[in-house]
């Protein structure tokens, strides 16, 4: 039987079909059997293959938006626009418990982000104060080495609690800019919350995201992107 005359008689029996139904007026039994054979003629030609642009997603490397690819790469995440997260960077910092203070306000003791040191400068901070990484398109602080750092600054600061320090969330370099500045947030705060769980001052613990404008590694391949996704340390001492 021709393609034309099974689709054909498929849509005459949804016509029968809806007239033995509830009362109906035509136009509505007429809408509802064009969309009934469009649906089925869709389902049909799926099954003769004629639908093949879509294919399985089996890992993020395999994921190539249609429009907005950075350098034919994936992206961490392609959101509609911009404009979707120029809020979403507040909406995260609500939901956390803030410190007391404001480093570099009138009034403060504590100073801005310029007097915070980078712990790898200083050797008795370096050991300590080591980058957490996070995986593609995450802000969740998951592995040994990561949970292994976190404790140990948690440790350092609560044995030291004169310490301050500004946790600043990086993002690689691929997607818009405002999502991965709320990216770099969440990622921020995420290590921000864990260490408070540890028993950390919420007031001794501020959080900055830089989005992907601060790469650590300036190279264009995953290795390079897996360095770039981190929470970095600055450390202040009174």
């Amino acid at each position: 039987m021709k393609k034309g005359n099974l689709f054909l008689m498929i849509n005459l029996l949804l016509v029968c079909l809806s007239l033995t139904g509830c009362r109906r007026n035509t136009n509505d039994v007429w809408e509802d059997s064009k969309t009934a054979g469009r649906h089925v003629n869709r389902g049909i030609r799926a099954l003769l293959g004629k639908n093949s642009n879509s294919r399985q997603i089996r890992s993020p490397d395999e994921f190539m938006p249609v429009s907005r690819s950075y350098r034919n790469q994936p992206c961490e995440f392609i959101p509609l626009s911009d404009e979707m997260y120029s809020d979403e960077v507040a909406m995260v910092n609500s939901r956390i418990p803030q410190p007391k203070e404001s480093p570099g306000e009138i009034g403060s003791s504590v100073p801005g982000i310029d007097a915070f040191s980078d712990p790898s400068t200083v050797s008795y901070l370096a050991s300590t104060f080591k980058n957490i990484h996070f995986e593609y398109n995450s802000n969740l602080v998951k592995g040994g080495d990561n949970l292994a750092i976190a404790h140990q600054v948690a440790d350092y600061m609560k044995k030291n609690p004169y310490t301050y320090v500004f946790i600043e969330g990086h993002c690689d370099e691929k997607g818009p800019e405002a999502y991965n500045l709320a990216l770099g947030s969440r990622r921020s705060n995420a290590v921000r919350n864990l260490l408070i769980s540890e028993g950390v001052s919420p007031d001794n613990i501020f959080t900055i995201s830089y989005g992907k404008e601060r790469p650590l590694v300036l190279d264009h391949h995953a290795e390079a992107w897996a360095k770039n996704r981190r929470a970095e340390f600055k450390v202040y001492q009174r």
